[in-house]
């Protein structure tokens, strides 16, 4: 039976990750989002006259005092994260949070404990897990048609892309970091749960700066304050051990000397492999056929992820679905940058 009911959804945060959602909402019949709130009331006026959305705060927690709203979609920057979804949580919204889910292991489980004295729903919006090509190579997976996965190589790599140099993106007491907590965590987060989420057992990182200190590597987007700093990385890299056997190994830079960005996952069977391109859509399964080298461009049917997304977790605050994106999987990624960047700075590898 089709659910009757209209959520009604508040936006916290009127940054450009907003839009993304709002363009989701769009596609759900389930929902309308009634408010936004904003420090910047231009900003949240500009972006609620964009969407038709009737109530605009400058503070989130009079927008939580709204009873029309049923659940909110947090859209601050990570060190806001923590603090805002336990108030959210507190005040009875089920809470979808922007990636990162926090800024460390030690918020993360202060959000998970806040979730279940709420019973609320606690989601994080890890899209790429929706993309129909990430699908398509989960099912391989559940049908064992790549054999056993010993080698995983992932990554999301820049050639001009800092974003907003002296923006909070930059700096670590407001990011937790550069690259490895921005969009590292997307390919950490796809590859592992693409795995069924193994348990680690030792992290080997180094990070560097050799572009934002001096001012290079910069996008085109994002906004630039000459009054900030840049105190992280520009570059991650990381390699991961399991209980398994298997490998991981991780690139996520801002700014490098490449040809152009590019976003990937290699997979590494006994029975085949995979390599999926994110940056062009691309899908290529490798195997062998009576001796045979075969190669099979693979083409899934392109579907909005961030649609999906939000039909989950509509579905899962109906009860017909739980979310695929659990706060104790964020959790379980959290704590493996948590522990690269505490590789890297000691020179020495973290057991876990």
């Amino acid at each position: 039976m089709t659910s009757t009911k209209k959520w009604k959804i508040g936006i916290i945060g009127a940054g450009g990750i907003s839009e993304a959602h709002l363009e989701a909402i769009k596609d759900e019949p389930r929902a309308e989002v009634v408010a936004i709130a904003d420090v910047s009331r231009e900003v949240a006026s500009n972006r609620a006259a964009r969407h038709t959305i009737p109530q605009v705060y400058t503070d989130y927690r009079e927008l939580l005092k709204n009873p029309d709203v049923n659940a909110v979609v947090i859209c601050v920057p990570n060190y806001l994260h923590a603090e805002t979804a336990m108030e959210t949580l507190a005040a009875g919204k089920h809470t979808l949070c922007e990636k990162p889910m926090a800024m460390n292991v030690a918020q993360a489980e202060e959000m998970i404990q806040a979730a279940a004295q709420a019973g609320k729903i606690l989601m994080v919006a890890q899209n790429n897990r929706f993309r129909s090509d990430a699908q398509y190579v989960k099912n391989l997976l559940m049908e064992g048609k790549l054999g056993q996965v010993y080698h995983a190589k992932t990554g999301w790599v820049r050639r001009n892309g800092i974003p907003g140099w002296g923006s909070w993106f930059t700096q670590k007491e407001l990011a937790g970091g550069g690259p490895l907590i921005d969009i590292g965590v997307h390919m950490l987060d796809l590859t592992l749960w693409l795995l069924g989420h193994p348990k680690p057992v030792s992290v080997l990182g180094q990070t560097y700066a050799q572009f934002g200190p001096d001012k290079k590597g910069l996008s085109e987007w994002g906004r630039r304050d000459e009054n900030g700093t840049f105190d992280v990385e520009d570059m991650a890299v990381a390699m991961i051990t399991f209980e398994n056997g298997l490998t991981l190994t991780l690139d996520a830079s801002w700014a490098s000397h490449i040809e152009k960005e590019n976003v990937f996952l290699h997979l590494y069977g006994q029975a085949g492999g995979t390599s999926l391109n994110l940056m062009e859509d691309r899908l290529t399964m490798y195997q062998d056929w009576n001796g045979t080298a075969a190669t099979t461009e693979i083409i899934p049917k392109r579907e909005k992820e961030r649609v999906k997304l939000f039909q989950n977790f509509i579905d899962s605050l109906e009860g017909s679905a739980t979310p695929l994106c659990t706060p104790e999987q964020a959790l379980y990624i959290n704590r493996l940058i948590e522990a690269i960047y505490a590789s890297a700075a000691t020179g020495e590898a973290i057991r876990l």
